[in-house]
This record gives structure tokens, C-alpha cells and sequence, in this order.
């Protein structure tokens, strides 16, 4: 072997161990596609998705995005089928996972859901928003107990970042308030 073909391979196993991957060539494009979704340019940003996932059609966070573009545009299908993908390419990715929750909840298709959700939640159980909506969902299921215990930790999660959200905690409030509970409804 030459000697940069010796380079090559050490610096492929360096990246191999730090747990590094070399750049992909559609991340630029994906990056550019989470602006424009930012912005609220949605049609700039599918096809800016689009073109990243040209580039590499592995590129797990585009095909987040684009799930998330397909939900937007309520496709769920579409999500389904990207999240599927990115969830057989990275079966650890917390938020596709997620995501993947939020894409049949929005079909109510709450036994799908659920499974989903604790998925994400094992897999990221810091994330408040993966609590809340599996609070949401239990709740929906008729389990009352555990979607409250649910919602707390959502708020609790959220504290911890320093942004609680009404709607967090909305949802507890008007849960202990269908529970008749009115003096827990003020905290």
C-alpha cells in the first residue's frame, strides 16, 4: 500500500473510532432546507430536501425534514414512509422516533402511537415533548394516572431547560380539572 493510500485508511479508522462520519454531500443542501423550514418557506425548503436527498438518500436528518415537510402538508404517508427510513438506517435517532409517534397520532391511529412514543422516550428521556405526548395518548386511551404522571414530567423536563410551555401546562391543568381536582388546577 502507498503511502497515502496508509493515510487514507488511518484517517477513515480515526473517524471510525472518534465516532465521526465524513461529511455528506447533501448536508449543505438539508441545511439550507431547515432555514427555509425555519422561515416558514416551505416549497423552498422541499425542494432544497429534495436535492439533499439526491445527494444522499441515507442522510437521516433530510429525511427527518422532509418527514416533518410532509406532515405540514398533511401527507402522512409520505412521513411514514421517510421515517421508516431513517428509522432502518438509525434505529437509535430519537427524534425520527419521535416523529415517528407524532405521524399516527395525527392519524389518530393511537395503538400505533403509543409503542412509538415509548420508543422515544427510551431513547431520549429527556426530550419533554416525547412525555407530553404520550401523556396525550395514554390519556387517550383512558389512562388517566399515568398521562398525569405524564405531563408532570413533561413540565418538569421543560423546567429543567429554563422554557416551560402553556400548552404543557394547559394540558395537565385541563386534565385535573375534568378529575375535578380545582385545587390542583392552580398549580
Amino acid at each position: 500500500m502507498t503511502g497515502r493510500g496508509c493515510a487514507v485508511v488511518i484517517l477513515v479508522l480515526a473517524l471510525a473510532l472518534s465516532g465521526a462520519t465524513p461529511a455528506s454531500p447533501g448536508y449543505p443542501a438539508y441545511e439550507r432546507a431547515n432555514r427555509l423550514f425555519v422561515e416558514k418557506k416551505l416549497p423552498e425548503a422541499f425542494a432544497a430536501i429534495e436535492e439533499a436527498l439526491r445527494l444522499d438518500p441515507k442522510l437521516v436528518p433530510a429525511l427527518t425534514l422532509k418527514a416533518k415537510l410532509a406532515m405540514a402538508a398533511n401527507r402522512l404517508d409520505v412521513a411514514r414512509q421517510c421515517l421508516e427510513k431513517a428509522l432502518a438506517l438509525d434505529p437509535k435517532a430519537a427524534y425520527a422516533q419521535f416523529l415517528y409517534g407524532l405521524e399516527a397520532y395525527m392519524g389518530n391511529d393511537l395503538k400505533e402511537a403509543l409503542p412509538r412514543f415509548r420508543k422515544a422516550r427510551q431513547l431520549n428521556p429527556t426530550d419533554p415533548r416525547a412525555a407530553l405526548y404520550l401523556g396525550l395518548t395514554v390519556e387517550s386511551l383512558g389512562q388517566s394516572v399515568e398521562a398525569m404522571a405524564l405531563y408532570e414530567e413533561a413540565v418538569r423536563l421543560e423546567r429543567s431547560t429554563g422554557a416551560v410551555h402553556a400548552e404543557t401546562l394547559l394540558t395537565g391543568a385541563r386534565l385535573v380539572l375534568m378529575h375535578d381536582r380545582l385545587e390542583d388546577c392552580e398549580r
